[in-house]
């Protein structure tokens, strides 16, 4: 079966225009190093990047919240 076309069109939000409609939402993996995002944390959504929207995950401000 092939894939829906509509999934793979442009999507323009407000003045952004997203390449796709697909979207990733937030994972939060708690892989941040004393409240910092690491390498492992960008390697992950550099290869992720093919997707139009992605939410990214949080990163903590200080360790109460």
């Amino acid at each position: 079966m092939s894939p829906p076309k509509a999934l793979f069109t442009p999507l323009e939000l407000g003045d952004k225009t997203l390449k796709n409609r697909i979207t990733m939402a937030a994972l939060t993996r708690n892989r941040a190093e004393n409240t910092y995002p690491t390498q492992l944390i960008k390697e992950h959504y550099v290869q992720r990047a093919g997707a139009g929207l992605i939410v990214t995950e949080a990163t903590l401000v200080t360790r109460q919240g």
